[in-house]
């Protein structure tokens, strides 16, 4: 088990992607955007860049870019505050995403001349020159890494200094100074990263027209070490190369060579649409036809088969209706799922046709509106198909029908009548009473909906809802304040169940012993609770009915400063005594092996030159390892190693690796390892943001650490972007109402703009604004009728199970972030 509810985080360094795809074949400009912008993008929404937003009043923006090929010479001036504060200073504004500010600190320094080490001008250069790169100011970064390479040519990063370099000329279009850069970086550090060097230098010639070589390079990088991942990516982007070439029969070789070792079934489909349009852009129409003909058998019902489909019919190659309606359903063009299902049953005796056509069809009538067309088409499988396994399903499509048009009754009652018809097909009748159920308790008739809850279980109690119906029958029974009915039931859930659902019936059980008075039964109730799943939102529920405390009831005070080195030697203790672990001295120092790791040197290097996504993977795959091999002692030296470097979701995913190893709750363990998987990062950026706007700085950190991991640039399938995953459309009317200056979606990627524009969005009334952030404000709605405001009821209400997760999760984590960093008064 791994942290796999989160998702990413890093780092005190900004993402930057470090070169642009030069895919401008043969065109003797590439239109790359001038030196203040963003990168080019092949796809905006999948690659992240961050750009030079205005910043608060408070921030100082960076001077516009001139065309200044070499830096200007700055006065001396005298030290008024120490170096080391100011890169300090300059390091957590560019965690925070300052990245003008930092620009300033880094300035500030280099113009104290010989007022401060030679050492030291040569780091402040360097920063100064990643964080102009980052934020899109390439020649500004050009002249700080030339400036370092000039005057300090023995410094350690010179070679990194060269790479970085390489990437900002990159972005000024300086193709041939790119390529020297690169050449002189791999000169002074062969065999670490060549594999990208070489794509680099690759990208860069073809911007120069000089295919051969760079053809040459892209073989070389394939051939050098780089992980399995990067390398699918480098060969789809060569054969799309050589394909722009007319090289197909190479192009086809690179595609191969990813259809060898890829195992995701979608992204097999789509290189094996891309293959077969190689082979018939080849001239050889019989292989691309069987490439087609494959991908239609091995990905069948997918969009990338509709699109295979429809490539055969302009090559004269036809497939019938059937397949062609699945295909189209499964791309979502349903009027012409539509057109070949009914072409295919106007063309086939019944006996030949499917019952699974007429569902499908049904499905692509509602779809459309026509809600009678589809239930024309489910009742032919009724009608017509009453062995077919797919009978069921059209039953319980026809009241669905009814429900999505917006007549609950009558699914209400198509539901029951199933149920009363066909009660030996458990399964369906099961199903058809839970909506049935359901839909009277969103009607406010709680006592039906009780009735018909209590119906499924005493009827099927075997049925995979029937749990979740006495949760309900329950909840109604609660909401109409029946105690003796709803303890009967929460104490028949308790018996039939165990985990998260056991701990959720002792918590109602532990509530209404409390309601009536009885203080020891309730009490017994939540240490069973606590028992069932100590890390659970039920568990943290029953610690608050103990204390007295509201749900998300803030500390009276926080905490975020500790004597680490009194925990960490508390921690190595308990985990020489847990895992039996002999080895002496300090166990946090990373073992000669991990130290020597292949992946382990390239991840450095190529974090070092800002190639995070690449060095991410490296490293995740180390964590990974260990998790798997079982190597506790790994994952605690790989989560202070990587937090120490910034990686913060790879940091917490090993941390939470060794505390599931101990088979202890997170609470359980030592406090240094606690905080290790619950951290408190950007902590600076959240308070004073929380405090602004009334919101316990606690709640903030649990809902990141639950959207993002803290990863700062974290990006998910929706659009949602940022640490606290706000979705772009949203972002846009929160910018309106900040008054945010020349909002930009790349805004959310940097700290400071992220949690403000969360912020903005959740309130104190946490648990149903929590579910509205994660499935909108509509269902949460009515979850919220269904409850009545009361949160544990609320909770049972959701029907959508990742909502109910994260709500939870997020519940978990506020408890676990209490317990870390509140301090409540005696």
């Amino acid at each position: 088990m791994t942290e796999l509810d989160l998702s990413g985080g890093f780092s005190y360094m900004l993402r930057f992607r470090n070169i642009v795809l030069a895919m401008c074949f043969f065109v003797s400009a590439c239109n790359m955007r001038s030196a203040d912008s963003t990168l080019p993008t092949p796809n905006e929404d999948n690659i992240i860049y961050v750009t030079a937003t205005p910043l608060p009043v408070e921030a100082q923006a960076l001077p516009a870019e001139t065309a200044t090929s070499t830096p200007t010479p700055a006065p001396t001036a005298t030290p008024t505050v120490q170096p080391a504060q100011l890169f300090q200073q300059g390091d957590r504004l560019v965690l925070n995403g300052y990245l003008e500010d930092a620009a300033g600190i880094y300035r500030r320094l280099l113009a104290y001349g010989s007022a401060i080490t030679p050492q030291e001008r040569a780091q402040a250069a360097f920063r100064l020159g990643q964080v102009t790169l980052r934020a899109g100011f390439f020649q500004q970064a050009a002249d700080a890494f030339t400036l370092l390479v000039t005057d300090f040519p023995s410094s350690a990063q010179i070679a990194q200094a060269y790479f970085l370099r390489a990437d900002a000329r990159i972005g000024l279009s300086l193709w041939e100074a790119a390529i020297a850069d690169l050449q002189q970086y791999i000169s002074l550090r062969p065999g670490l990263i060549d594999s990208y060097v070489y794509e680099r230098m690759a990208d860069a010639q073809i911007a120069l027209g000089q295919t051969d070589a760079a053809l040459n390079n892209y073989e070389r990088a394939i051939s050098a070490k780089r992980s399995k991942v990067p390398l699918l990516v480098l060969r789809e982007k060569l054969a799309q190369i050589y394909i722009k070439l007319e090289g197909y029969g190479d192009a086809l070789a690179q595609y191969d060579a990813v259809l060898a070792v890829a195992r995701n079934a979608p992204y097999r489909a789509n290189i094996s649409f891309s293959a077969a349009q190689a082979a018939i852009a080849g001239g050889d129409l019989a292989a691309g036809v069987d490439r087609l003909r494959a991908l239609i058998e091995n990905y069948a019902g997918t969009a990338t088969a509709w699109r295979a489909l429809d490539l055969l019919s302009q090559q004269g190659v036809s497939y019938d209706g059937l397949q062609r309606g699945r295909a189209a359903y499964s791309a979502g063009d349903y009027q012409a799922a539509i057109a070949a299902f009914n072409e295919y049953t106007t063309t086939h005796q019944l006996a030949a046709i499917p019952a699974d056509l007429f569902l499908t069809l049904g499905r692509a009538y509602r779809q459309i509106g026509n809600s009678d067309a589809a239930t024309v088409a489910f009742q032919t499988i009724i009608d017509q198909y009453p062995q077919d396994p797919l009978f069921g399903e059209a039953l319980l499509e026809r009241g669905r029908t009814r429900f999505l048009a917006g007549d609950s009754p009558a699914a209400i009652q198509i539901y029951l009548s199933i149920a009363d018809t066909y009660p030996l097909f458990e399964q369906t009748a099961g199903v058809a009473l839970w909506r049935a159920a359901y839909l009277y308790g969103t009607k406010g008739q709680t006592a039906l909906s009780r009735q018909v809850f209590t119906r499924l279980a005493d009827s099927y109690p075997d049925h995979e809802f029937t749990i979740n119906g006495l949760f309900n029958a329950a909840s109604a029974a609660v909401r109409d304040e029946e105690w003796a009915v709803a303890e009967n039931l929460y104490a028949r859930i308790a018996s039939l169940t165990s985990g998260q659902d056991q701990a959720a019936a002792y918590l109602w059980m532990g509530r209404i012993g409390l309601m009536r008075g009885e203080e020891d039964l309730a009490q017994q109730a939540f240490d069973l609770a606590i028992a069932a799943a100590p890390d659970s939102y039920f568990a943290a529920r029953s610690a608050d009915f103990r204390l007295g405390i509201q749900p998300f009831h803030p500390p009276d005070a926080w905490r975020f400063d500790f004597d680490e080195g009194a925990e960490l030697a508390a921690a190595e203790q308990w985990l020489r005594q847990t895992f039996g672990v002999e080895e002496q001295g300090s166990l946090w120092r990373l073992s000669t092996a991990l130290n020597d790791d292949p992946r382990m040197i390239r991840g450095r290097e190529l974090y070092a030159v800002s190639a995070f996504d690449e060095a991410f993977i490296e490293f995740e795959d180390m964590v990974d390892e260990a998790r798997d091999e079982g190597n506790v002692l790994d994952s605690y030296r790989l989560a202070l190693y990587l937090r120490g470097l910034g990686i913060y979701r790879e940091s917490i995913i090993a941390a939470a690796d060794v505390i599931i190893a101990s088979g202890m709750g997170t609470l359980e363990v030592p406090p240094f390892l606690a905080r290790l998987r619950f951290p408190a990062y950007y902590i600076d950026v959240i308070q004073p943001e929380a405090a602004a706007r009334g919101i316990d700085p606690l709640l903030m950190l649990s809902l990141i650490r639950q959207e993002s991991l803290f990863n700062t640039f974290a990006t998910a399938g929706a659009g949602e972007k940022g640490m606290m995953q706000v979705i772009p459309s949203t972002a846009q009317y929160i910018a309106e109402q900040l008054n945010w200056p020349d909002y930009q979606h790349s805004d959310l990627f940097r700290p400071y703009a992220g949690v403000a524009f969360g912020a903005f969005y959740i309130d104190q009334n946490a648990i149903a604004a929590l579910a509205a952030y994660n499935a909108g404000p509509g269902r949460a709605y009515d979850w919220n009728a269904l409850s009545g405001g009361d949160p544990d009821l609320f909770m049972s209400a959701i029907t959508i199970d990742s909502t109910r997760h994260y709500v939870q999760f997020i519940y978990r984590n506020y408890n676990i972030y209490r317990a870390l960093y509140g301090r409540d008064q005696a």
